[in-house]
């Protein structure tokens, strides 16, 4: 079976595990004000006691620290993880301490690509009744992260065993089924998926991703396009969308609409579709116009180009750079 090649540019989403992307910000939580005071006064030698907190101000304060957690669960909804995870910092240890808390910082480091903490956050909040099937989802989509396609398998099947409605779990399990090229039970998993969550572009986007590792190509291309029309900007189905339509020799089709800031890595992509085709010609026309194209050095393009050059004289294509059988997601 033809692979993605390890010089192509492509946009990895990871769509099975939404929400989530990374940033290095740890769970810090602030110092609740009264202790600060405290350390403060004792520093100074101040005989002063502290001051009196009356229920409204305390009921202030947990509402306070509710509303922060309910907004950093939407800004994870959203995929604004950095910011989710900004306002987990700012709650109090109490607060930050609770299963629910715990769970949501654990979905802000696996949108973040962090899938080892995540996973430990998951771990912990798995016996807490009210998380404890999602919690099994998170585990398993941080495992298939990490690379334990195994253990990331029984662990999605447990999730969606307690909760068949966990549609991420189901795409999850679509993916582990991927890798293991299992293909009838990728299906019937993305089914699932479908189930639980209809209208999902990023359902589609992941069953055209193994229909493309299938070499179903038309087919692929039909679930990208029914992707895109479900959420006209997901680029990343766009770009798999180019992909597929290249191996079927629609290269016109691929290339229409492209904007700038993108046509050197399609140009590229479409280029290695075309050398593993045997299209050695069109190939290297790609992979020129991709260097033109690029505003800085292609080093995908170029070396690509050298490696079009030993194949076109070697005329062998165990000779091409090849990759894993990774979903672009």
């Amino acid at each position: 079976m033809s692979q993605l090649g390890a010089n192509m540019n492509t946009r990895i989403t990871r769509l099975d595990k939404d929400p989530h992307q990374a940033d290095g910000r740890r769970h810090m939580r602030s110092w609740p004000t009264i202790g600060l005071l405290a350390v403060l006064l004792a520093a100074t030698g101040c005989a002063a006691s502290a001051p009196q907190v009356n229920d409204d101000a305390l009921r202030a304060t947990a509402q306070s620290q509710e509303t922060t957690l309910t907004a950093a669960e939407a800004d994870i909804a959203a995929r604004r993880f950095q910011l989710a995870a900004q306002r987990l910092a700012r709650l109090d240890a109490a607060m930050g301490e609770t299963p629910r808390a715990q769970y949501a910082m654990a979905e802000v480091l696996l949108g973040l690509d962090r899938p080892h903490e995540a996973l430990a956050r998951y771990q912990a909040v798995e016996t807490d009744p009210a998380h404890q099937s999602l919690a099994w989802q998170g585990i398993g989509l941080a495992l298939l992260a990490i690379g334990d396609v195994q253990q990331a398998t029984a662990q999605l099947e447990r999730a969606v065993a307690a909760d068949p409605k966990l549609w991420r779990a189901w795409a999850g399990l679509g993916r582990a089924h991927d890798e293991q090229k299992d293909w009838a039970a990728a299906a019937a998993a993305y089914d699932g998926a479908l189930a639980a969550s209809p209208g999902s572009a990023v359902v589609f986007n992941n069953m055209g991703m193994s229909l493309l590792l299938q070499h179903r190509y038309a087919e692929a291309a039909t679930a990208f396009e029914t992707a895109i029309a479900k959420d006209p900007a997901m680029e990343t189905a766009r770009s798999n969308l180019r992909i597929a339509l290249a191996w079927q020799d629609r290269y016109d089709e691929a290339l229409a609409g492209l904007q700038s800031a993108e046509r050197a890595d399609a140009l590229n992509n479409i280029g290695y579709v075309a050398m593993l085709r045997g299209q050695y010609p069109q190939a290297q026309r790609f992979f020129t116009q991709a260097m033109e194209a690029s505003p800085t050095y292609h080093h995908g393009a170029a070396e690509n180009l050298e490696a079009l050059k030993l194949v076109a004289k070697s005329k062998d294509a165990a000779a091409l750079p090849q990759t894993a059988d990774t979903p672009t997601r």
